[in-house]
């Protein structure tokens, strides 16, 4: 059976805090935090819709995120 890794809507708020950049991706979120991209992706989105974070669309397929204040 795969271990389930349990990652909070904390740790993750907690990454914007964790580097001087202003902005962040997912694929680099995901790796700090052993959290597959499609799974982060779709935390990242409820934490938008609830005014937590807010994603822009800056490629094709890259978008970034960042923590409102």
């Amino acid at each position: 059976m795969p271990r389930t890794v349990t990652v909070d809507d904390a740790r993750i708020l907690a990454l914007f805090e964790e580097t001087e950049e202003p902005i962040r991706t997912v694929p680099d979120m995901a790796e700090e935090l052993s959290l597959g991209s499609d799974a982060l992706r779709r935390r990242l989105k409820r934490l938008e819709e609830s005014g937590e974070v807010k994603s822009k669309q800056v490629g094709a397929r890259s978008v970034v995120w960042w923590r409102l204040d």
